[in-house]
């Protein structure tokens, strides 16, 4: 009998990964005269200048995020003031690479595809797409390490911790036409991944994206799961949207820490164990779904009745993450292994053992390890996780048969 396919959606975007140099970030910083109060804004990216605050911003905050830049031809003449290398990105094709590491194969669902991208996909890898004629334009990823350092006559930043930024002008993932094939393969598939619906901006369209997912997930296989994962929105008044509708269908919804504090309208501490379970039980009360995880750069947790199920899904995403920001995307099944019985920090343990203690079965928590590391890969990191959990997810009849509600 053969495996149930994992159906993992939506999107792409051919990745223009920009090599980190601050001596270039610097010049263009006094070149467009950037000082110390550009860099809380949070306007539209129309310009260079404006571009450039915004990667400093985030940089002194230590922080991460995707971003939408009015005109192409800004990211186009950034991009070429840096090296760097070409990768193909989106959470669906992340999480794909990362399954196919595992030898879990799937499909996933395109908004454009073109030779550049066939060249791209992990082998083995199907795809659905949908007949389009929308402009594409790569994405554009800046990585800063811990403790990158900008200098200029106006500025003196550090980074306090290493992180990623993500900047794009994309026509195909904002339309994110569906193939009409989609349901067929849904219904036949163990595991469904709904991602990639932030770029879409505007509340028809999104509706109309929604619902036609909608009737794929009313034909999904009785055994199947549904994991919704959440995304910085380029339109954040739509996030609430796609939540609302996504909430009622999925048995998995997961985001990041930074959307965990997005959702709650506060920042949330960590590292202390009182204060996450706070957070993440309001928003499992709001949501209401049968788990809700959340990824950081400390642990990942899993929250519901149905939480200690997932328990393996949460050490396989942990792991594959931890790899591939250690090793890049060069990683081997070797270096997973290792990961997983690296050593936790003292301070990752104590809000481990925290939160075993306050939250009980309810709540199952897999610490990421302690790694040195002096160049880290900070891209993908929760687009891998998602690739693990999905991978024991979809080896697993009994994760599927306790979280999915439709077997109920």
């Amino acid at each position: 009998m053969s495996t149930p396919a994992v159906v993992l959606g939506f999107g792409a975007a051919v990745d223009r990964e920009v090599t980190w140099d601050p001596v270039v970030l610097a010049e263009l910083a006094e070149h467009h005269g950037i000082g110390p109060d550009d860099l809380g804004a949070v306007g539209p990216i129309r310009t260079e200048r404006d571009l450039v605050a915004s990667v400093l911003g985030y940089l002194r905050r230590g922080a991460g995020g995707e971003r939408r830049v009015d005109e192409p031809a800004v990211i186009t003449r950034f991009c070429d003031r840096f090296d760097g290398v070409t990768s193909l990105g989106g959470t669906c094709v992340r999480a794909a690479t990362a399954m196919r590491g595992l030898g879990t194969s799937s499909v996933v669902h395109l908004s454009f595809v073109d030779d550049e991208v066939r060249r791209l996909l992990p082998e083995g890898t199907a795809y659905l797409v949908a007949d389009t004629d929308e402009a594409t334009y790569p994405h554009l990823i800046v990585q800063y390490p811990s403790g990158a350092r900008v200098r200029t006559e106006r500025l003196d930043l550090v980074a306090p911790r290493a992180n990623r930024l993500i900047y794009v002008n994309d026509p195909a993932n904002e339309r994110l036409a569906l193939s009409d094939d989609l349901a067929a393969s849904v219904a036949a598939a163990s595991v469904f991944l709904v991602s990639g619906l932030n770029a879409i901006r505007t509340v028809p369209e999104l509706r109309e994206r929604l619902d036609h997912i909608e009737v794929c997930i009313g034909a999904a296989r009785r055994d199947g799961l549904v994991y919704y994962e959440d995304a910085g929105f380029h339109e954040p008044e739509l996030a609430d949207v796609a939540r609302s509708h996504m909430v009622r269908l999925v048995d998995v919804y997961s985001l990041s820490d930074e959307e965990l504090g997005a959702v709650l309208g506060r920042d949330v501490d960590l590292l202390d164990a009182a204060d996450v379970l706070d957070a993440v039980t309001t928003v499992a009360s709001r949501v209401n779904v049968p788990v809700l995880v959340v990824h950081s750069r400390h642990w990942a947790l899993a929250v519901g009745a149905a939480a200690s199920h997932v328990a393996p899904a949460l050490a396989t995403g942990v792991a594959l993450a931890t790899a591939r920001y250690a090793y890049g995307s060069s990683a081997t099944v070797a270096d997973v292994a290792s990961v997983r019985v690296a050593p936790l920090n003292e301070e990752t343990a104590r809000f481990a053992t925290g939160l075993a203690v306050l939250g009980g079965s309810r709540v199952a928590c897999a610490p990421v390890p302690t790694l040195e590391v002096a160049s880290p890969t900070t891209v993908g990191l929760g687009d891998t996780f998602v690739g693990g959990f999905l991978a024991e997810c979809a080896a697993s009849s009994t994760i599927r048969a306790a979280v999915s509600r439709r077997g109920h």
